[in-house]
């Protein structure tokens, strides 16, 4: 947490309130946050179940991740007596695809793709 005469809590107060693509990065920044959203695109899973699909993922930070994710709206929690399950909301699926499509710019490594970014002076 930052104080809030810093000016890092300045600027992110600033980019949150003037930057689309910085409030949407935001919702899905945290170390686990992708692979909750990964595993979750596979299939519902159950609380138990993410402690399986990712071992090295503390109870603590999965259930703090967990409603991080529920707040931002990109996950949904259905409970019934014995358990908990979570999906992808539909803000959720659309995040796969642009997640997705971030994994397809990793193929702007080629050495064609190299020449054409060297083109531009301020890269």
């Amino acid at each position: 947490m930052r104080k809030e005469s810093s000016t890092n809590f300045s600027n992110e107060n600033t980019l949150n309130e003037f930057c689309a693509a910085h409030r949407v990065l935001t919702q899905i920044s945290g170390r686990w946050k992708m692979s909750l959203l990964f595993a979750l695109a596979e299939r519902t899973l159950r609380y138990k179940e993410f402690i399986v699909v990712l071992p090295n993922l503390s109870e603590r930070i999965l259930t703090k991740q967990l409603s991080e994710l529920q707040r931002d709206n990109l996950i949904s929690k259905t409970k019934d007596k014995t358990s908990s399950e979570y999906s992808l909301t539909v803000k959720g699926k659309r995040f796969i695809d642009l997640l997705k499509s971030f994994q397809s710019l990793d193929n702007l490594s080629s050495v064609s793709d190299k020449n054409f970014y060297r083109s531009f002076s301020y890269l």
